[in-house]
């Protein structure tokens, strides 16, 4: 049975991808070496999500589902918010939150989704350049997400995926430079407030979205941070009103 949950919001399904540190692809076999046309491939990817909750991939020509998505296109991505690495147990947690994501691989060769992906993913400079790797957007058709026994949701690509933010996308650079030559201490003030961080730790903003932002600190020892709004916003206008509004609360 179907049963809603405070904690399945398309708000907060957007954010189980952006803290998700990989993710299982699924493609429709074409031409693979060991099983037939049409059989069910997964392998691992690493995704970004892009500012609307688009998620991003950076794959290479050769492996085997690049070849599947030139053939056809349709693709699941399967996230869990973590890396199957940092499991400590070897038991089935039945109630980890899973989202899958039902969508169509498109190549985007512009210079945003590139410049997105490497703020999410700064290694990926080392062969970001080689020839044979493509970014792709996953258009989303529906998306699927189980909490648990009897908690689940489904909801449509259009859902899932935040309209209208165009001129958050367009005006994510100058918001970060802003935040981090005149504001680094509303945003410590922020940490010690929404977060159980060292506030005195060199935060600054790292990048921001529709739902919420990372910072990072200077001090390698500490993980990027990941705080999320209160509510979903669209543009410089309303992520400069959420901003003030955490730090008054954080200095109330």
């Amino acid at each position: 049975m179907s049963q809603e949950s405070p904690n399945s919001a398309a708000s907060d399904l957007r954010r189980l991808c952006r803290t998700s540190t990989s993710a299982t692809l699924a493609t429709i076999a074409v031409g693979h070496k060991q099983v037939a046309d049409g059989w069910p491939v997964t392998s691992m990817v690493v995704p970004a999500s892009d500012i609307d909750g688009t998620p991003i991939l950076l794959i290479s020509d050769l492996a085997d589902h690049t070849r599947h998505i030139k053939a056809d296109n349709r693709v699941s991505l399967l996230f869990t918010g973590q890396s199957p690495a940092s499991s400590q147990t070897r038991t089935i947690e039945t109630d980890n939150a899973r989202l899958t994501v039902f969508g169509r691989a498109e190549p985007d060769t512009t210079q945003e989704t590139r410049n997105h992906y490497l703020r999410a993913h700064p290694d990926a400079a080392q062969y970001v350049d080689f020839g044979d790797f493509r970014f792709y957007r996953i258009t989303v058709d529906a998306v699927y997400w189980v909490g648990g026994f009897g908690k689940q949701r489904r909801i449509t690509g259009q859902q899932f995926t935040v309209g209208d933010c165009h001129a958050l996308q367009s005006g994510h650079d100058d918001i970060v430079a802003h935040m981090n030559a005149d504001h680094l201490d509303a945003l410590a003030d922020i940490v010690s407030h929404y977060s159980s961080q060292n506030p005195s730790a060199a935060w600054h903003m790292h990048s921001i979205d529709c739902d919420g932002m990372f910072l990072a600190s200077k001090n390698l020892d500490f993980p990027r941070l990941r705080i999320d709004f209160a509510e979903t916003i669209h543009t410089p206008a309303e992520a400069r009103n959420i901003l003030v509004e955490m730090c008054k609360k954080s200095r109330a």
